[in-house]
């Protein structure tokens, strides 16, 4: 890696070890590559302390995470990130760690599989879309009221976070989340990506054409993971389909 982030890394986290911390870990793009001028430093302490803050330090914006041993395992089982937090410990360098325990923690990410979760994650993905249900009546509900600025930010959700569920139905890892939309894009082909592209505003179409493309990715994603819900999941986001304009089918 770039020898002046190790630098300011290893000086950097000589602080945090006086403040208590058993063991010092960076992540990042200074690890695996693809950074810009002003990319951060990713530093995790293990330990308790401030659970996250930025800092400025020798020309570096340091982004400090603290967390125990416990807490780190725990996001090992947390459907919701393991998506990204395996990728990031497996490529992560080991800045201090005189008890082995970042070692041991890394060997454990080295090891694991999308397995030892089992069924959970076929739950979370069908709680989570179906908790998605709402954003699709309030938008379609501030369209109807020419609610335009309410109407954005339930168009924006939709447009975010149906790719994240898709991520972890597929069982797709990431080790930068700026990938993972492109990466879920690929899983699911040229139709969802042009749809996405049009919800998140790459592209010159009105507003409505954002919303409306917002929406149908909900449907698409409710079509993809349909047989994992329940009678009552199937319920909501069946009528949530429908009120988008797509019924599931």
């Amino acid at each position: 890696m770039n020898e002046r982030a190790w630098q300011v890394s290893k000086a950097f986290s000589r602080q945090l070890v006086e403040q208590g911390a058993k063991a010092v870990v960076l992540f990042g793009s200074w690890v695996r590559g693809g950074t810009y001028k002003e990319s951060d430093l990713d530093i995790l302490a293990l330990g308790r302390g401030p659970h996250y803050r930025l800092e400025r330090y020798q020309d570096f914006l340091i982004s400090i995470s603290w967390a125990t041993v416990k807490q780190v395992r725990q996001s090992f089982k947390d459907c919701g990130s393991v998506g990204g937090v395996i990728p990031a410990w497996r490529n992560a360098v080991i800045i201090y760690d005189p008890k082995k325990i970042a070692s041991k923690l890394k060997q454990e990410t080295i090891e694991w599989q999308w397995d030892f979760l089992g069924k959970r994650v076929d739950r979370w993905v069908a709680e989570e879309l179906t908790s998605y249900a709402e954003e699709v009546h309030k938008l379609v509900g501030n369209l109807q009221l020419k609610r335009k600025s309410a109407a954005a930010i339930q168009r924006s959700l939709l447009a975010i976070y149906m790719a994240p569920i898709l991520a972890v139905h597929h069982r797709i890892l990431y080790d930068t989340e700026n990938k993972l939309w492109d990466l879920v894009s690929k899983r699911m082909g040229k139709n969802w990506a042009r749809i996405q592209s049009v919800a998140l505003g790459e592209k010159y179409q009105s507003f409505e054409e954002t919303c409306k493309a917002a929406l149908q990715l909900f449907a698409l994603t409710a079509k993809e993971v349909k047989h994992l819900l329940n009678k009552q999941q199937y319920q909501v986001v069946s009528h949530a389909c429908e009120i988008a304009g797509h019924p599931l089918k």
